[in-house]
């Protein structure tokens, strides 16, 4: 990153993907921040090869990739890895990846560390790996893996569950999986801090792990959610039961895959030390029933 600086001058961030679920979230809790100033080209500018023109005409201190996680299965996904090749070959700024534990397959008994080689089979993993590989050719760079992500926008599994519950489903959910859930909001927290002391001389680079701590198997991530939920509809208590009942029997016949990482590194490179996700799900799940 700029290591001529004029301390007073905000630093300039080029974001991709600022109409994604994590890059709306940079801008609306960066708002109050002046050291922050963002750079946000259009989605079109940024598939498109013969507009290089105009990324090159934007000057700025960082990159920001949000939107690989969001475009890993869609067609046009090897226009973006063409477009974050040739912004890392310029090895002017710094390009920060925002990655999944989803490249992971999760065989493993523990989290996964950063030395962990990515093996995960299916189309969204393996895209997320190669878009890894590209970023990672320039060693200035970060790829930054990350949990299961909710904001209680869009189509989150919050939202998504909240839903099932309020139309009277049944919540069938397959549970096979132990991960981290994270909000948003604090992996915005951890991005921004990793710019500023980038920004101001910290060399650290490579791929680092963030995601709350504790982990849960997501049927109980479930659970918490409809827990909270039956404070305010008597439908989720119904579900609370039922989940209740069957979980244990569910737990005991499936194999479980761990998508959860070690966050190690990040405190030791950082000093950003992981957050619980608990008392965020359950401020998030009042808000959104209130706003209903």
């Amino acid at each position: 990153m700029n290591n001529t600086l004029d301390i007073n001058a905000p630093i300039r961030i080029l974001l991709l993907g600022s109409g994604t679920e994590v890059g709306s979230s940079l801008l609306q809790l960066s708002e109050q921040k002046n050291e922050f100033e963002w750079l946000c080209p259009d989605e079109s500018v940024l598939l498109d090869v013969t507009k290089r023109s105009e990324l090159d005409a934007l000057q700025y201190d960082v990159v920001i990739d949000a939107l690989s996680l969001r475009h890993a299965l869609q067609s046009d996904s090897k226009k973006l890895q063409a477009t974050l090749s040739y912004l890392s070959e310029k090895n002017n700024a710094t390009l920060i990846m925002l990655s999944s534990a989803r490249v992971f397959a999760g065989n493993k008994s523990v989290p996964y560390a950063e030395v962990d080689v990515p093996d995960g089979l299916e189309p969204y993993a393996q895209a997320l790996i190669e878009t890894e590989v590209i970023v990672l050719k320039n060693p200035n760079n970060i790829v930054l893996r990350t949990g299961w992500l909710f904001s209680g926008k869009g189509d989150d599994f919050v939202c998504r569950t909240l839903g099932l519950i309020q139309d009277g489903v049944n919540l069938a959910y397959k549970d096979d999986l132990i991960g981290s859930p994270t909000p948003v909001s604090d992996l915005v927290r951890v991005i921004l801090s990793m710019v500023n002391q980038g920004h101001y001389g910290a060399q650290n680079t490579g791929v680092y792990h963030y995601c709350c701590a504790e982990e849960i198997s997501w049927i109980r991530l479930v659970e918490a959610i409809v827990a909270t939920s039956g404070q305010f509809d008597p439908k989720a208590q119904v579900e609370v039961e039922a989940i209740g009942e069957s979980g244990l029997e569910v737990q005991e016949t499936l194999v479980m895959q761990r998508q959860s990482l070690s966050c190690r590194r990040i405190f030791n490179h950082f000093g950003i030390k992981q957050r619980p996700w608990r008392s965020k799900l359950r401020t998030l799940v009042k808000e959104l029933y209130k706003g209903s």
